[in-house]
């Protein structure tokens, strides 16, 4: 194989590796990145193959918040999960505290706790909820991404 060969070889794996990140990714949130950091690969994930517009900056802001409350509320943040569907993009923050779960349904009911982060949620998604087991719970969101 000649280095032409394996050069281009090479791009094109390195473009396919890149959709498929835009399309389905997850996040390790253990080592407890910073915010910052998490946004930013977020964005650039997102972002690759499409005019960014208000959907993408919606699409971060929201997993900001859902990331935050993980690092706040949780003390066991474990991942960030990402993936787009027909309905829009899917964004799903899962941690270690599966008891926290009724607390975070109840602001969906309409009872506040300090904070607004579970209010731009419901305000930017199409949907949200909460959904626990016995180790973990997630807590998702699907906001329209076109």
């Amino acid at each position: 194989m000649d280095t032409e060969h394996r050069w281009v070889t090479t791009q094109v794996g390195r473009l396919c590796a890149r959709v498929a990140e835009a399309a389905e990714g997850v996040v390790d949130l253990r080592p407890r990145p910073d915010p910052q950091l998490v946004r930013r690969r977020l964005a650039d994930r997102l972002a690759f193959g499409v005019v960014p517009t208000a959907a993408l900056g919606y699409a971060v802001l929201v997993a900001d918040e859902l990331v935050t409350n993980a690092y706040l509320h949780s003390g066991a943040p474990l991942r960030l999960r990402y993936s787009r569907h027909r309905a829009g993009l899917l964004i799903e923050v899962t941690d270690a505290a599966p008891h926290r779960a009724q607390t975070l349904a109840a602001i969906r009911d309409g009872v506040r706790e300090p904070g607004t982060g579970l209010a731009v949620v419901s305000t930017a998604a199409l949907d949200w909820d909460v959904h626990h087991n016995a180790v973990e719970k997630t807590v998702w969101a699907l906001l329209r991404f076109r």
